[in-house]
């Protein structure tokens, strides 16, 4: 652990130097853009000062799981170009393998048996199948000029993501007509989070525009049944038994708890505003959930069917709502609790060793808008997601998306979301980071009534 404190410190020492000429309101001359040291000026006025090693990895990350091997990475880019999901392998910090899709969002998950990904698939209605498989790489082609060798080649083989059948949820989201606006609305289903029981029967995905949740058999693709629900759901999971999904009401600002085999009601809990992602104990006693439009994460004593805490994970204590925690997860030995929030540009790390108290720990600085955050299977390391990636550029080859070629001209094209890698901090690394990230972060308690 003195090692990666040591790692951390000279990283932030760098950081640190360039801040006395980059701190406090930003210069009217500056422009976004590399500041020196590591420190960023985005053009929101905001910097950031990320720490880690980074990978680009596509448009808009927004889910990250780890392979069953924990060689691997997979995550679901899904931001303006086409959906994808990229492999990074974890010891090299670089791609292996890009699998464009023409529909994705958010959702991810494996299927026990280590072969097969599950990926959302948004407006289709549909859920990618997804194999993870060892496969033949094509033969090089020689260079021209260069006669190729009589020599046969050895076979080369890799791992490699292709495409598998589709488990179909529903109708395809009918492209909308052009309105005097904006589009005319049209009936939409579109598939958010998904989780897959224990057992690898059965498949969850709850439907965010169509207000449902549906239940698949993995065995024939078959949709078992579908149930209504109140408000607009974000995503689900399943308890480490097997008996109990539960739903967050992105929209309802609860909690749902149903019966995983027969979807009978087991109870819903209230939750503070815009509920997203969870993290479960395994025991099934305490359920944690991001919700978006607090700057919390509320504890859920699942027995109780009631709340039990509101971590405040903002980077000041009294910081207006806006810190926009979306995503949290559980380290392996479920001490600590990691929370991506998106718009402070940090990830909050939260001790939930003590079943009656969570405790905020510290702070990570991240990239620009980060989505997700994990810790390792082994717990070495942690792992993120930057939505926007680490800078903004500049297009002053703009021309109308309409004509050839100017859709890579937009702005959305040029944001390449990254993949932070960094030692999993012990107390005195986080102590630095948090330092770190409060020094780039323009608001703090102090002023906050004082007008930008």
């Amino acid at each position: 652990m003195h090692l990666r404190s040591f790692i951390v410190g000279l990283f932030v020492v760098g950081v640190m130097s360039a801040l006395p000429f980059t701190f406090g309101d930003v210069q009217p001359s500056m422009r976004p853009g590399a500041l020196g040291g590591g420190v960023t000026l985005l053009p929101n006025g905001w910097k950031i000062a990320p720490a880690g090693q980074h990978v680009q990895v596509g448009s808009f990350p927004l889910a990250i799981v780890e392979s069953p091997d924990s060689r691997y990475l997979f995550i679901a880019n899904s931001g303006y170009l086409k959906p994808s999901i990229t492999v990074v392998d974890v010891k090299m910090r670089r791609v292996t393998d890009t699998l464009v899709l023409d529909h994705a969002w958010l959702g991810l998950a494996w299927h026990p048996d280590g072969k097969r990904l599950y990926a959302s698939g948004a407006g289709n209605s549909t859920v990618h199948e997804l194999r993870w498989e060892r496969r033949q790489l094509p033969p090089a082609v020689p260079e021209e000029g260069v006669t190729p060798s009589e020599t046969k080649a050895p076979a080369v083989f890799a791992m490699a993501l292709t495409r598998g059948d589709d488990l179909v949820l529903g109708r395809p989201m009918p492209l909308p007509a052009p309105g005097s606006n904006r589009p005319e609305p049209v009936p939409q289903s579109f598939i958010g989070g998904i989780a897959v029981s224990p057992d690898g029967s059965r498949l969850f995905a709850v439907h965010v525009l169509g207000q449902l949740v549906s239940a698949v058999d993995l065995k024939t693709g078959h949709v078992l049944r579908s149930i209504d629900l109140p408000a607009e759901p974000y995503t689900c999971l399943v308890s480490a038994d097997g008996t109990t999904l539960f739903v967050s009401l992105w929209g309802g600002a609860k909690v749902l708890m149903f019966d995983a085999w027969s979807f009978d009601p087991k109870g819903e809990v209230a939750v503070g505003e815009h509920p997203n992602g969870m993290a479960l104990m395994r025991d099934g006693k305490r359920l944690f959930v991001a919700c978006a439009n607090t700057n919390a994460v509320w504890v859920v004593d699942v027995a109780k069917r009631q709340a039990i805490e509101q971590v405040k994970v903002s980077i000041y204590p009294d910081a207006p709502p806006g810190s926009t925690p979306n995503s949290v997860s559980l380290s392996a030995d479920e001490t600590r609790l990691l929370v991506a929030n998106a718009d402070n540009n940090t990830v909050a790390v939260v001790d939930v060793s003590d079943g009656a108290r969570s405790e905020l720990q510290g702070f990570i600085p991240t990239g620009w808008y980060p989505t997700a955050a994990l810790v390792s299977r082994d717990s070495s390391h942690v792992f993120v997601l930057s939505g926007k990636g680490l800078t903004s550029s500049a297009n002053p080859r703009y021309m109308p998306r309409s004509l050839p070629g100017g859709d890579m001209t937009y702005v959305g094209a040029m944001l390449t979301g990254t993949l932070s890698v960094l030692p999993n901090p012990d107390a005195s690394a986080l102590r630095t980071l948090t330092t770190l990230a409060r020094s780039v972060t323009r608001y703090s308690d102090d002023h906050r009534l004082t007008p930008a």
